[in-house]
């Protein structure tokens, strides 16, 4: 245990210094020369993604800091108290990191992850995306603190993980196809909302509902440069800046502030794709390797999804106006939703995270994504609500209030706190629940949980184009990709 322990707070350790932006690169240089890519290409490509994910990092900070003041101010101009407040993504990974159970799963994950991929159990290899890791052992850790159980926290640890997993196996294609990124997959948090974009396409198309997709192109040809994402960006950045500055409409001062920061928002819009070409390049050594070793028959396995930080999948011109309209309209449904008790706050600029696990599935579909989001996100707040006490305490359990201001502010008032992103997650809230219910319903959740998890694993396994497809890849990508014969 105590070598665990110091292993894991290694890793973390590790990953604190350095961060994604030179971590991932190194695991990727480490793969490509496992698959024979050759120095010079696997350093290349190691450089190419670095560059590229810093570049994504700064965009990705010059939109959370222009959105974020006007996202705060809506709060503040609504009036209205709930009993817990978002503290964002970062609160979760502290309370992570702070227990014993998220250093030791760095080493269990890791190496369980690592086993089901080299018996080919798993296609998806995600220790590139390691410091995500909290945000599944986020539940987990919630099992330990109201249980009292660090056996059963581990073990929903490993259920957590494999139903991650699961996802990203399944929805990898799509998530490349519509991304225009060979051999990734998702990981993380915005993963999640894929099987209730996977549900909500089954009914469209077993209902055979006409729908016109709306996509930044379509619209782009209909309105023409007022469809561009440009545009998009600036009247979606006019309307989240006006509503963050009802109060102050009557200043000069406010005015230069709100077309300052629709601007930015339209820039990221026209500038964060464009970032992806770095990305693309430092990821074709490898693709190509790959790809070819399969073709000689020289590898044995078929298909290969490296899991891969969000930012990497969010600046997609489709996801990021559906996410900005879903900004606005959430934060205000999420108000008046009943069993809602957290005010959305520190993490819904990050909504551009959230819904990347959504639109892949509708294929870029605006519209059905707003739909499905403005749905999806009011049922996440409701479960959401029901962790709150649990997180809000092991929060003050591992001295948060001390290391984040936000925490203490709000403790200050009486207030609890929620983790947005990370607890916006209905499918690993059924594991928690299962593995936090007392007696024989405990017993009696874990079973159901593991038994539906085993029929979709072993029916995805037998039939992988049908899922595929279900996750929204096209039969003509997946043949052309040489996923289907």
């Amino acid at each position: 245990m105590q070598a665990l322990l110091s292993l894991g707070n290694a890793f973390n350790s590790v990953m604190g210094i350095f961060g994604s932006t030179i971590i991932v690169p190194i695991v990727i240089f480490i793969i490509s020369m496992c698959m024979r890519v050759g120095v010079k290409k696997s350093f290349q490509g190691a450089i190419y993604m670095a560059v590229g994910l810093t570049l994504f990092n700064a965009v990705l900070g010059i939109l959370m800091s222009a959105i974020t003041p006007y996202v705060t101010a809506m709060a503040s101009n609504v009036g209205i108290s709930l009993p817990y407040i978002d503290i964002g993504w970062q609160g979760a990974s502290v309370v992570v990191y702070s227990n014993t159970l998220g250093y030791i799963y760095l080493v269990l994950g890791l190496g369980l992850n690592l086993l089901l991929f080299a018996l080919n159990l798993v296609d998806t290899f995600q220790p590139t995306d390691i410091w995500n890791y909290y945000q599944f052992v986020f539940w987990a850790v919630i099992v330990q603190f109201t249980t009292g159980s660090f056996a059963l926290g581990v073990a929903a640890a490993v259920v957590c993980n494999l139903v991650v997993l699961l996802i990203a196996d399944i929805i990898a294609p799509s998530l490349q196809e519509f991304n225009g990124y060979d051999n990734l997959t998702l990981t993380s948090v915005p993963q999640g909302g894929a099987p209730f974009a996977m549900i909500v396409r089954w009914i469209v198309v077993k209902l055979k509902i006409k729908t016109k997709p709306v996509s930044a192109e379509s619209l782009q040809e209909r309105f023409g440069f007022w469809g561009e994402p440009l545009s998009i960006g600036l009247i979606v950045g006019l309307l989240i800046t006006l509503l963050g500055s009802t109060q102050g409409l009557g200043e000069v001062a406010t005015w230069a502030g709100i077309i300052s920061t629709a601007i930015t928002i339209a820039g990221v819009m026209v500038i964060y794709p464009s970032v992806s070409g770095l990305f693309v390049k430092g990821l074709i050594p490898l693709s190509q390797s790959m790809q070819a070793r399969a073709r000689e028959g020289k590898s044995n396995r078929k298909f290969f999804h490296v899991a891969m930080d969000p930012a990497v999948f969010f600046g997609n011109g489709d996801n990021m106006a559906a996410a900005l309209i879903l900004i606005p309209i959430v934060f205000f449904t999420s108000i008046i939703m009943p069993g809602n008790k957290i005010l959305m706050l520190a993490d819904i600029p990050a909504m551009a995270f959230m819904t990347a696990g959504l639109i892949c599935v509708f294929r870029g579909d605006i519209l059905l994504t707003i739909i499905s989001g403005t749905v999806w996100f009011n049922i996440a707040n409701i479960l959401n609500s029901d962790v709150c006490a649990a997180f809000t305490k092991a929060a003050e359990s591992a001295g948060v209030s001390n290391q984040m201001e936000s925490v203490a502010n709000a403790f200050s008032q009486g207030l609890g706190i929620a983790s947005w992103t990370v607890g916006t997650n209905p499918v690993l809230y059924l594991v928690y629940k299962a593995f936090s219910a007392e007696g024989m319903m405990r017993v009696v959740g874990i079973i159901l949980v593991l038994a539906v998890y085993g029929l979709i694993y072993i029916s995805f396994r037998k039939n992988k184009k049908k899922w595929w497809m279900a996750a929204g890849a096209s039969e003509e990508y997946l043949q052309e990709r040489g996923y289907i014969e």
